[in-house]
């Protein structure tokens, strides 16, 4: 079986992604400005003098030469400055950031499969060692590896109590948990669909959800999310509070119509047929993708298309902020389109909402659609920006 970031970047070939963009693009939304007067200080140094993995500096005639060597695995450090943007982030959000990985490889400084690329945490207390994940369309080895790990206090002003470390020849391996990430993270690897996913019909369709090759397959016969009742297949799951939901749909087959939606993303109030929900979705050639929504319950759907020929593979994002919820798409994962504008729904939508993966086709026949993973991030009003301070000989021992 091909490696299933293999097939991702054999997708993202075959999209055309370019390589190089800006922690806005990633984020999805205006990346906070440096801050030039952020302190400098070392806010606790952890250098030990010395070459790496190995006794520091030259042996001083006082010391005592069999003192024990200590183990001290990383080469280099930087410090990460996260600044906030328009407002704080809060505690359990997201970051991300963008580093040039190969430049580091080339040099012999870390090594090409990443193990060794840390992220770490010190405050007052101890060092913490965070867990780090690769963007879902990014790589190791490549000038714009991007990271994401999670804020472990709320940043109100500039902050530097994270450090990127590197240059253990011998690493263990990483701690890599996307769930200790992101609010939460499904790609589909296992072969059942993960606690708290619930797969079920609205209204009159009928179908399966089946979790394979990296992959969750919805297919099945069903009516159409419009107008002021829907049909369809529902793969969902419980989220409160603001978030960003993400998805890369990437395939589709079977029976289905013109107006069929191709997967997507659904924020939907409940489980009943006339339920508020916005949605955006391929769609399968009377449009190329369509952001349809309902702001009443029991009312009529309306929609923002993209019209053209159908596009699958395709990335897809919904935000929800309170009451009002806005819709993007990509080709690339990296660069965004807004479809449509921010909605905002007539009554006080609840709490906790059902998010997930959409799927009508619109026909008597069956149809289905591939999805490749989905995502849930805290919700920050304004993406911050992360710098890295010039890099730091070691060797440390964080």
């Amino acid at each position: 079986m091909i490696p299933k970031r293999a097939l991702r970047l054999g997708v993202l070939a075959a999209l055309g992604a370019t390589a190089a963009c800006s922690l806005e693009r990633l984020g999805g939304a205006p990346a906070g400005e440096l801050d030039a007067g952020v302190d400098t200080g070392s806010g606790g140094s952890l250098v030990d003098d010395g070459g790496f993995g190995g006794a520091g500096g030259a042996t001083d005639a006082s010391e005592d030469v069999d003192a024990p060597t200590p183990t001290l695995p990383y080469a280099f450090r930087r410090r990460l400055r996260v600044t906030p943007g328009a407002s704080a982030v809060p505690a359990g959000a997201s970051v991300t950031f963008r580093f040039d990985h190969r430049a580091l490889v080339l040099a012999g400084k870390a090594r090409g499969d990443g193990k060794d690329v840390r992220v770490f945490y010190k405050a007052s207390g101890p060092s913490q060692e965070l867990d780090r994940v690769l963007d879902p369309v990014s790589g190791w080895d490549r000038t714009d590896t991007a990271l994401w790990f999670r804020a472990q206090t709320e940043i109100s002003s500039p902050d530097g109590s994270y450090y990127l470390y590197y240059g253990d020849p011998s690493p263990s391996e990483p701690p890599e948990n996307p769930n200790q990430v992101y609010a939460f993270f499904d790609d589909f690897d296992g072969n059942a669909l993960a606690s708290g996913w619930v797969g079920a019909p609205i209204g009159n369709a009928s179908g399966t959800f089946t979790v394979g090759n990296g992959m969750v397959r919805i297919e099945g016969a069903t009516g159409d999310v419009w107008n002021s009742g829907d049909d369809f297949l529902f793969l969902h799951r419980s989220m409160t509070g603001n978030f960003v939901l993400d998805a890369l749909v990437t395939g589709s087959g079977g029976s289905a119509s013109g107006w069929a939606k191709l997967g997507g993303l659904m924020i939907r109030e409940g489980p009943s047929k006339g339920a508020k929900n916005r949605l955006i979705a391929p769609v399968n050639g009377s449009v190329a993708i369509t952001s349809s929504y309902r702001l009443a319950a029991d009312s009529a759907t309306a929609e923002a298309t993209k019209p053209g020929a159908k596009l699958v593979p395709q990335f897809v994002r919904l935000a929800r902020r309170f009451d009002g919820v806005r819709a993007w798409h990509s080709a690339d994962g990296i660069d965004y389109a807004e479809l449509g504008a921010e909605t905002t729904f007539v009554s006080v939508l609840p709490d906790s909402l059902l998010v997930g993966i959409p799927f009508a086709n619109i026909t008597g026949g069956k149809g289905w659609v591939d999805v490749d993973w989905f995502r849930v991030r805290v919700l920050v009003e304004a993406e911050p920006s992360v710098s890295e301070d010039p890099e730091e000989p070691g060797p440390f021992s964080p």
